[in-house]
């Protein structure tokens, strides 16, 4: 369990005006990470010395008067496939085992100049390719309970910011893995709209489906931190009328069982904005049973376009499940490739069209609660299925679409959180925040 009441940003930056320093404020995350980080294994890399350099020097800045922002003196934690300066980027694997980062990647030097402190960096699978048991810095466990993992490959990012460890993080979805690890540890983790954001240091897993976004423990948080992340402006929210919004429901799009208490969390989520003036609207889309398979062929041909002359060379430098994933891709033509992506623009066109009938779309996050530590399966019903594996099915068609997409916790009778995921047009990103923000405002009952 954590051993710490999560604050705002908006929270921090009072209480930094009120005479909290920066510096002692990052020295308790780091006491967080010593106390927790052997059981949890959430970091892998922890920077201390710079981060309290930075620290001192946004407390400094703060004292002769000078904010940057609200990030400023905030601490985050960024997954080990994003470069900072000065530190390994290991991508979870001995594959990159020597590597140190000459740079910081686009999206770290655009935090640092609104005045986050980056702390460390955060345990993933394997390449995001690999299993949950990572063979090299071991399994992450759920700071909500240690039975149980966080399913998906942005794993200590979102254990991170569960555990303490860090305000916000830094992860990567290209099938959902913002959204599964923080449906998992009850935070709100964000996949943006594909192609937002400059990637350069960032390694990718599969170009055409990879995004950067943040986890953290509120819509506004990682709202402010997407945005300083991309280096612009936070735009101002809109106020969006729940009377008469159109909640979107295409069951299409992951057709498969969910367990009681997901189902009763959505169901009595959807009954209080009902009650509150939203209408659900039933949306079909006939192309969703080929998405599935076109999103994966479209990740795993372009994760091996990436890695398989370095995997090649040094096989034992990946774990066997990675060594799987790459003979699946490798086995993938490019003119099967080349009829997937056609597929893609098709269906993305398709959709629009799909989308015009709501406002936004729910659906769920994951088949069941938080998986088990040992094997990442989680019930449904009486039926134990996979959770990180279910994303082809759950998440990965945000990424396929183009979708900026939300998940956010909703409570369940036990102790484990639920959660749902907001969808937007493409491009949309701004504006999914303020619908968030509004579904917000009513509670399930």
């Amino acid at each position: 369990m954590t051993d710490h009441t999560p604050r705002s940003i908006a929270r921090i930056q009072r209480d930094f005006a009120d005479g909290l320093s920066p510096v002692a404020f990052v020295e308790g995350c780091f006491a967080r990470i010593e106390r927790g980080n052997d059981a949890c294994k959430a970091m892998i890399f922890v920077g201390r010395d710079e981060a309290l350099d930075d620290a001192r020097l946004m407390e400094a800045e703060l004292g002769s008067g000078r904010s940057r922002g609200p990030l400023h003196g905030i601490p985050i934690a960024v997954k080990d496939v994003i470069d900072v300066k000065g530190w390994p980027t290991t991508s979870g694997s001995r594959l990159f085992r020597d590597h140190v980062a000459v740079d910081d990647a686009a999206c770290i030097k655009n935090l640092r100049a609104a005045g986050a402190v980056i702390i460390g960096k955060t345990n993933l699978h394997e390449l995001t390719a690999g299993g949950h048991e990572n063979p090299w810095f071991g399994k992450v466990t759920n700071p909500l309970d240690p039975s149980r993992g966080t399913g998906g490959t942005s794993s200590g990012s979102a254990a991170a910011v569960a555990a303490g460890y860090c305000v916000a993080a830094l992860g990567t979805d290209t099938g959902g893995s913002n959204r599964s690890t923080a449906a998992a540890t009850g935070l709100f983790g964000f996949k943006p709209t594909n192609g937002c954001a400059d990637r350069a240091g960032v390694r990718p897993t599969a170009p055409s489906l990879d995004t950067i976004g943040p986890i953290a423990n509120s819509i506004e948080d990682v709202r402010l931190v997407h945005f300083a992340s991309e280096g612009g402006d936070v735009p101002q929210r809109e106020t969006v009328d729940l009377v008469g919004l159109r909640i979107g429901l295409c069951p299409d799009l992951h057709a498969a069982a969910i367990d009681p208490a997901v189902a009763d969390a959505h169901a009595g989520w959807l009954r209080a904005l009902e009650k509150a003036g939203a209408c659900i609207q039933h949306l079909e889309f006939p192309l969703a049973g080929r998405v599935k398979d076109a999103g994966l062929t479209i990740l795993q041909y372009e994760f091996a376009a990436q890695y398989a002359h370095l995997i090649d060379r040094e096989p034992d430098a990946v774990g066997s499940q990675v060594r799987s994933f790459l003979a699946s891709g490798a086995a993938i033509d490019a003119a099967t490739y080349e009829m997937a992506l056609a597929f893609r623009a098709e269906a993305c066109e398709a959709f629009q069209r799909v989308m015009s009938a709501a406002d936004l779309l729910a659906a769920p996050v994951a088949p069941g609660l938080a998986p088990r530590l040992s094997d990442e399966m989680t019930a449904v019903g009486s039926d134990l299925v996979p959770y990180g594996l279910a994303g082809g099915t759950f998440r990965r068609w945000a990424n396929f679409l183009r979708l900026p997409t939300l998940a956010m916790p909703l409570k369940t009778q036990g102790r484990l959180p639920a959660s749902i995921q907001i969808s937007t047009r493409p491009d949309t990103d701004a504006h999914l925040f303020s619908i968030c923000e509004a579904l917000r405002t009513v509670e399930a009952r």
